[in-house]
């Protein structure tokens, strides 16, 4: 066919007779019509065009009711204002971190903001860094105060800072190597006294089973495992450490005498060497016969199988530091990770 031969009038004419011929049709006429002739075509109408006209839903026909009595409005999309949703916890991992790093700052002199001689303010930020004569003598002070703690952990032990369940900073002591061996001989004589000796106040054991009871918990587990296998290395680790952040402390003092004298490099070199004593820190915990590694295995038989190693130190609640292993740290779930994923490690000497 040739689209040039075709009447271009002739074509409109005949579509528009088709499409009239169509909206004639009944079904298109029930569709539109409102009369009470066509009910079905009344129901349509009210239902679609006759519902925006308030008019038409006031006075529905008495012969039918329409299915939706009132305007239909789109529904709201309403937006609440977040209250805590995806805020970080006070117990967030950045928050521990921090309460990681001041345990650690608190258990050795070293921290540019730490004082452990203080009875209070132990935690100083306003001190003053701008001084070089302050900075410098701060980190000699801190070697020397780390030589003088070695002598003290070969003795009876140095005294440390640490935070308490309440939030306030307390005195402690570790264990001297000459306070292990002090410790053991006392626990000895308390278990070939069945209980006469007691010199660490616990309760006197009584009746014949309860004295063969202390007689063996006081030998073996106290005296042998306790003094011996876990005190003396520990002891010797704690002196190691003294030693390595007294050297750190002593070369920390170069960057403060040149670098530090600007803003910058003050901050720069406090955090260096405050972060560097807190890995070092790590380190020595998390070995063989470190604190942390007397944490992670340490194994509490009462409380059946939550009281095997790993698991006991893992199950231990947050908020209890009346361990004897949690009593100058801090029990979060940060540490806990931390110092539990080394000890899964085999270690080689």
């Amino acid at each position: 066919m040739n689209i040039n031969t075709i009447n271009n009038s002739q074509f409109i004419t005949e579509a528009f007779t088709k499409g009239v011929s169509k909206l004639n049709n009944s079904d298109v006429l029930a569709f539109n019509n409102t009369s009470k002739k066509l009910p079905f075509g009344k129901a349509l109408y009210d239902e679609t065009v006759g519902v925006k006209n308030s008019s038409a839903l006031k006075h529905p026909q008495k012969h039918f009711m329409p299915l939706n009595k009132y305007k239909v409005n789109p529904f709201p999309e309403n937006f609440f204002e977040s209250k805590g949703v995806n805020e970080p916890s006070k117990s967030s991992v950045i928050e521990q971190y921090k309460m990681y790093k001041e345990d650690q700052l608190l258990s050795n002199p070293g921290g540019d903001n730490f004082f452990l001689n203080k009875s209070d303010e132990v935690i100083d930020k306003n001190f003053d860094h701008s001084s070089i004569t302050m900075r410098v003598g701060k980190d000699l002070a801190d070697a020397g105060n780390n030589l003088l703690n070695a002598v003290k952990d070969l003795g009876i032990g140095a005294k440390i800072k640490y935070v308490d369940k309440h939030g306030n900073i307390r005195d402690g002591r570790k264990v001297g190597l000459a306070g292990t061996v002090v410790n053991f001989f006392k626990d000895v004589a308390s278990g070939l006294s069945f209980g006469l000796y007691n010199p660490d106040g616990e309760p006197k054991p009584h009746g014949g089973i309860g004295r063969i009871k202390h007689l063996f918990k006081k030998i073996f587990k106290d005296a042998l495992v306790g003094d011996i296998v876990k005190g003396v290395p520990k002891s010797a680790i704690h002196v190691g450490e003294d030693i390595i952040f007294a050297g750190l402390n002593a070369v920390e003092a170069v960057p403060d005498a040149t670098i530090g004298n600007i803003k910058a490099g003050r901050k720069v070199t406090t955090a260096l060497f405050d972060n560097t004593q807190v890995v070092m820190d790590f380190v020595m915990d998390v070995i063989p016969g470190g604190d942390a590694s007397m944490r992670t295995r340490s194994f509490k038989l009462s409380k059946g199988f939550k009281g095997l190693p790993i698991i006991n130190n893992i199950t231990t609640p947050e908020v209890k530091q009346d361990e004897k292993e949690w009593k100058y740290v801090r029990n979060t779930s940060f540490r806990k990770i931390i110092e539990t994923i080394p000890s899964l490690i085999p270690f080689r000497m």
